[in-house]
């Protein structure tokens, strides 16, 4: 339990074991890892942990809770969204993301942009290699990286939400190598602006890449 003290101290605690649950199956929602035909069970994810049902559970219905899973007679599945829902979490996106990107490049330190360098590096591999898993790993890890640099929690909580809801278009894109390529100029710009300073170019960015996403989501479809 979080004393007062280490509270006041602004001392973090380790997370428990829910939350350590619902981590690791966000990251495998937004690392591609999980498709639409997969049901994930308590039982059978808690077995693999070798721990309790219990935190799984409230894992997998805080996941529901938020947008991301729903329940189907065995399990959670990922949720399905309308084209109309998806284009209305897009619309969400460009609102929010931009913002959060400019306050991302002016708190932008040495540290930072070498980890964004590095997965942008990684992405060029795994494109190179044609590896779809590969590419999305690191393309959310570029993103997490930049996440990490905004200071207003709240801005992020709810960007990461509907990042969540466009899993599907995420599958869609990410398969098209062209597509593929394009993602990979986003990030590589995206880069280039951060290390620049230039804000401007960073919103610009992201808002770029969130159109040709929708774009090409709304073409699959």
């Amino acid at each position: 339990m979080e004393t007062l003290a280490s509270a006041r101290a602004g001392v973090k605690r380790p997370p428990n074991l829910r939350e350590s649950v619902y981590q690791m199956l966000r990251d495998r929602i937004q690392n591609g890892e999980i498709d639409l035909e997969e049901k994930l069970v308590d039982q059978e994810i808690a077995s693999r942990l070798n721990i309790s049902r219990m935190p799984v559970r409230e894992a997998l219905m805080q996941l529901k809770s938020e947008g991301a899973l729903e329940s189907t007679a065995r399990g959670f599945v990922l949720r399905r969204f309308s084209a109309r829902q998806m284009n209305e979490a897009f619309e969400v996106r460009r609102l929010v993301e931009p913002p959060a990107a400019v306050m991302a490049c002016e708190r932008a330190d040495s540290a930072g942009l070498q980890d964004l360098l590095q997965w942008v590096e990684q992405a060029q591999q795994a494109h190179g290699a044609d590896d779809n898993a590969a590419f999305l790993r690191h393309k959310a890890g570029f993103r997490s990286a930049w996440m990490a640099m905004v200071p207003n929690q709240t801005l992020v909580d709810t960007i990461e939400r509907f990042y969540d809801h466009v899993h599907l278009a995420r599958l869609l894109t990410v398969a098209d190598g062209g597509m593929r390529g394009q993602t990979l100029e986003y990030m590589l710009r995206m880069y280039q602006a951060f290390a620049a300073g230039d804000a401007e170019g960073a919103s610009a960015s992201v808002l770029a890449q969130l159109d040709a996403m929708a774009l090409r989501y709304n073409a699959a479809l």
